[in-house]
């Protein structure tokens, strides 16, 4: 998808399969810099919709899960 730098996805990925489930966009934005991704909200909102649209992730009222 536009305007997602490449291996971000995966690391968001990556990071939902490790940390609590589900994850706030805030705590996944740290994770993702802990681990020398940095991105803004913006640019993680983007990701995790197209993650949403390919059915790989979805949210609800506590944050984002797994599918």
């Amino acid at each position: 998808m536009a305007g997602i730098p490449p291996g971000t996805s995966e690391a968001v990925l990556t990071i939902l399969r490790v940390g609590p489930v589900p994850m706030r966009r805030r705590k996944i934005l740290a994770a993702l810099e802990a681990n020398g991704h940095r991105i803004s909200l913006a640019g993680l909102n983007r990701i995790l919709e197209h993650l949403a649209r390919t059915q790989r992730t979805a949210e609800g009222p506590d944050g984002v899960r797994l599918r």
